[in-house]
């Protein structure tokens, strides 16, 4: 049976115990007499004793015995107790529920298994520590305070009732706290973690939390019994839960919180998991990489699905027009990506929902997939290009060793510029999106005194965070000179040719036979396969994509910028990688991708003030499709487009 089904059950027994009424008090209760502190604690029975004593209080007392919490309430450690009166069939329904979970075998993440331990039981946390609080606690006239139950849930006590569910006894002194005896019982109030394990249909999420759950000893918290051999014994032992998801999505387990969790059902998360899945294909080298891939699949289905109500700006889900993700306040440079608009209109995402209240925010029932995945993780991405770490410059062999071919120079990008008499303000630019972060990367060529004959400059771009079977566009945005200074000379200010490779690593190493036919087949590849260094990559030479309008006077293959213009220039169209670099790899020698470009200009060219060998490059952008048709008809437009700086 199912636990949300064993849930419904005993609210419903719960909410109608105080009709049952209670009989005439035992003599252990009468023994005892309300609040005025004249009794002696230690001369006392424990609670667990005069629950024992009360016939009205014997099912509960048999509750207590079956989960074991009888010795809980007879040990040493100072509790309050909100004891219900129950009904043989209300007390066989928590013990049913805690032999049953008590006997469910569950596998772990390595493959092991192991029953439900107590720490997790159902019956324990949603029924008996949910009438039991920490340190014995009185009431009196005009009393008023929250009371943090001992499976964390807050209640508001006061004079006459805890909750809402009056008392028909208070202030009863036992030996190790108060006891207190319930007309009705406490409700168990789920938080959103709570919820997510008591509906039948959210299963796959509820488990894949699960997977993360890992449990500490809270000595503060814990009951103690006595010291056995100089170690504390602990009738109760409450373990401290931490989870990564809660850190990385939100703290879903605190009552203290506020979260809107869009909870995919079991049939939305099998089809977005066989729709992921395919993009985290990694290579071999990547060390266990079937459960890599899975793991990643898995955390893009929720990580656009959980809201901090405390961060939308101080205005309820109703009043806001608005929604933004946990994942949008801890990565500000999103510009937009994971805020989902008129969430409550047609279309939105929660529209037409209703949500259960939970004691710690709310949980909505996805059953569609409303989560558009290009607003959360297959968004486009740029490479700001003065990030060291995502480019390495090509090099040459000079007087026996390996130098740099060319240099690469960092320059400010000003804030208002005058050029051939026309102002420019670059702060707009930046506003309008066209310019990003405040400075562009200028590669220059070395020369040295053996060199007869001009060198091109040479740079390799390294992208990040790639998946595989989707399909890039990749751009460049390339400034002209004079918006790092004054004073540039229309004659300094020129177009550059430039050539464009695109390399991708391979799965397996390459045969003798195999790198002379590569080398045939890829004649301008200048990443020659290394044994030693054992380098495995593809290189293909590039054509001006279809549509596109860059070509040079060299032919198909080359590219122009106009030397005086911002130029975003398309470099490459519909690119299907094979592997995947995604939350993965990251230095430059496990990369999957890159892009090498290498200016073109000739040497006559150059020396007859046409074309410069100098490039200069703000960013690269580079945008994942889910089919070769949306890639290809794609046309760009910065000042609307939302990217991902992933150079930080």
């Amino acid at each position: 049976m199912k636990t949300s089904r064993y849930f419904t059950l005993l609210a419903s027994a719960f909410l109608t115990a105080g009709a049952l009424g209670l009989a005439s008090c035992s003599d252990d209760w009468n023994n005892h007499y309300e609040g005025d502190g004249n009794q002696n604690a230690a001369d006392q029975p424990s609670l667990y004793a005069l629950i024992k004593a009360d016939d009205n209080l014997k099912e509960f007392a048999r509750v207590l015995e079956h989960t074991g919490y009888d010795l809980v309430l007879d040990g040493p450690q100072s509790l309050s107790v909100w004891a219900p009166a129950m009904t043989k069939e209300q007390a066989d329904s928590v013990i049913g529920l805690y032999d049953a979970q008590k006997h469910t075998i569950i596998t772990m993440p390595d493959g092991s298994t192991r029953y439900i331990q107590d720490k997790d039981n159902k019956a324990i946390t949603q029924f008996v520590q949910n009438h039991i609080a920490l340190y014995g606690r009185s009431v009196y006239e005009n009393y008023s305070d929250s009371i943090r139950m001992m499976n964390g849930k807050y209640m508001m006590l006061h004079e006459n009732d805890l909750a809402g569910v009056p008392f028909n006894r208070k202030n009863v002194v036992a030996n190790n706290g108060i006891l207190y005896s319930l007309n009705g019982s406490l409700v168990f109030l789920p938080n959103v973690r709570d919820r997510l394990e008591l509906e039948e249909d959210l299963d796959s999420v509820a488990a894949f939390y699960t997977l993360f759950d890992k449990y500490s000893l809270d000595e503060a918290s814990s009951v103690q019994r006595g010291i056995v051999d100089g170690k504390i014994v602990y009738a109760d032992s409450v373990l401290s839960l931490s989870n990564q998801l809660y850190s990385s999505l939100g703290w879903i387990n605190r009552e203290d919180s506020a979260y809107l969790f869009l909870a995919p059902t079991n049939t939305v998360w099998s089809a977005e998991l066989a729709r992921f899945r395919p993009l985290f294909n990694y290579i071999k080298e990547v060390q266990n990489r079937d459960s890599v891939a899975m793991l990643n699949a898995k955390i893009s289905i929720i990580r656009g699905r959980m809201f901090n109500m405390n961060d939308q700006r101080g205005k309820t889900v109703e009043a806001a027009d608005s929604l933004t993700n946990t994942f949008y306040v801890r990565h500000k440079d999103y510009y937009g990506l994971n805020v989902f608009q008129h969430h409550n209109q047609a279309g939105g995402i929660l529209s037409g929902l209703t949500p259960w209240s939970c004691s710690n925010g709310r949980v909505y029932k996805d059953t569609e997939g409303r989560v558009d995945p290009k607003l959360t993780f297959l968004e486009a991405r740029y490479l700001q290009a003065t990030s060291a770490r995502h480019f390495k410059l090509s090099q040459v062999g000079y007087g026996g060793e390996i130098v740099p071919s060319v240099s690469a120079t960092i320059r400010t990008l000003v804030d208002t510029i005058t050029y051939d008499s026309v102002k420019y303000d670059v702060t707009q630019l930046k506003r309008q999106n066209i310019l990003k972060g405040e400075n562009f990367l200028e590669v220059s060529p070395l020369t040295y005194p053996n060199q007869k004959s001009n060198i091109t400059s040479r740079i390799y771009f390294y992208l990040p965070n790639t998946f595989a079977n989707l399909y890039y566009n990749v751009y460049l945005v390339m400034v002209p000179p004079y918006l790092s200074r004054d004073g540039y000379q229309k004659s300094e200010v020129l177009p550059m040719r430039f050539e464009c490779y695109f390399h991708e690593r391979l799965e397996e190493e390459r045969t003798d036979k195999q790198d002379s036919a590569f080398l045939q087949t890829y004649p301008n590849d200048d990443l020659k396969y290394d044994k030693q260094q054992n380098d495995r990559n593809s290189s293909h030479l590039l054509q001006v994509p279809e549509g596109e309008t860059h070509k040079g006077s060299g032919g198909a293959t080359k590219f122009t910028t106009t030397g005086n213009e911002i130029d975003i220039i398309c470099i490459d169209k519909a690119r299907k990688p094979q592997f995947s670099s995604y939350n993965f790899l990251s230095g430059n020698d496990d990369t999957v991708l890159r892009y090498c470009i290498a200016s073109d200009a000739s040497a006559s060219a150059i020396s007859r003030g046409q074309q410069t060998n100098i490039m200069r490059i703000n960013r690269i952008i580079y945008i994942p499709f889910e089919t070769e048709e949306e890639a290809k008809n794609f046309q760009l437009d910065l000042s609307n487009l939302k990217e991902y700086n992933i150079s930080l």
